[in-house]
């Protein structure tokens, strides 16, 4: 899987969730483009990719005043879970 997918298919995960409402709100469609940037270098990694790992990127983006964290946590799970799965399958097409 090459990273242009995986940056999209981060892109698409997290503007659905739109974590901030931001986009709601008429926000330009590049907005969450930095959090994605560190998302992707997740996926691209060795190390599993936990909620606590999500937290971790969204929090030092909005610098600790988002409370996506707290207020959604099973949407922070469910990103977590479904970046997992891209970590693994990326791995696995890279063996081939």
């Amino acid at each position: 899987m090459a990273d242009d997918q995986v940056a999209a298919a981060v892109r698409e995960l997290i503007d659905q969730y739109d974590p901030e409402g931001l986009l709601a709100m008429g926000a330009p469609e590049d907005e969450y483009d930095p959090e994605v940037r560190d998302l992707t270098a997740l996926v691209r990694g060795e190390d599993e990719i936990t909620a606590g790992a999500v937290g971790s990127v969204w929090n030092r983006w909005f610098n600790g005043v988002s409370d996506w964290c707290t207020r959604e946590p099973e949407q922070v799970d469910e990103v977590a879970a479904v970046l997992e799965r891209l970590r693994g399958r990326r791995q696995r097409l890279d063996l081939r």
